[in-house]
């Protein structure tokens, strides 16, 4: 859409090789100990968004719509072609991702070259619920509606799903 306006490409992350997170979830090491079932519901939370995303373009599109304030039509299909492709329904953490990180924090903070990015992820917690049967439920229960919510305004969207997860 840009480039129809004739404004130019800057940076092309993909072109220069550089991987850049589209779900990254950050959380101090305390609260995943102290918290393990704060950081699961929050994971099977985003799990389920990314699944109703994808899967139901059109209310995606609608509350898109509803809080892009502005963005044509185009824009948002744009938007929505390139995020539903980014967005991964298993968002395991990204040993790729953090060494771009690191990479780019060095600039900055030389210390960061020597930081072992193993040491910063944690793929445990998706893997449990990938191993609960969560995420392949959710491939195979799409009942997921899209309601006017009562006495809200007109273009309001409210999701409901399976299991209740998600109200927005």
């Amino acid at each position: 859409m840009a480039a129809k306006m004739g404004f130019r490409e800057l940076v092309s992350y993909d072109a220069l090789g550089i991987t850049f997170p589209a779900n990254t979830v950050t959380t101090l090491r305390a609260t995943t100990s102290k918290r393990p079932d704060l950081i699961e519901n929050f994971l099977k939370t985003l799990i389920e968004g990314i699944h109703i995303f994808k899967t139901n373009k059109s209310k995606s599109l609608a509350v898109m719509k509803k809080h892009l304030l502005g963005a044509s039509d185009e824009i948002l299909e744009e938007t929505y072609k390139y995020s539903a492709g980014a967005l991964e329904l298993q968002p395991y953490p990204s040993l790729d991702v953090v060494k771009s990180g690191l990479e780019i924090l060095s600039v900055q903070y030389p210390q960061a070259e020597q930081t072992d990015p193993n040491l910063l992820i944690d793929p445990s917690f998706v893997k449990r619920i990938e191993q609960s049967g969560f995420i392949a439920g959710l491939k195979r229960v799409q009942n997921v509606q899209a309601v006017q919510s009562p006495g809200s305004s007109p273009g309001s969207v409210q999701i409901e799903s399976a299991n209740g997860w998600l109200r927005g």
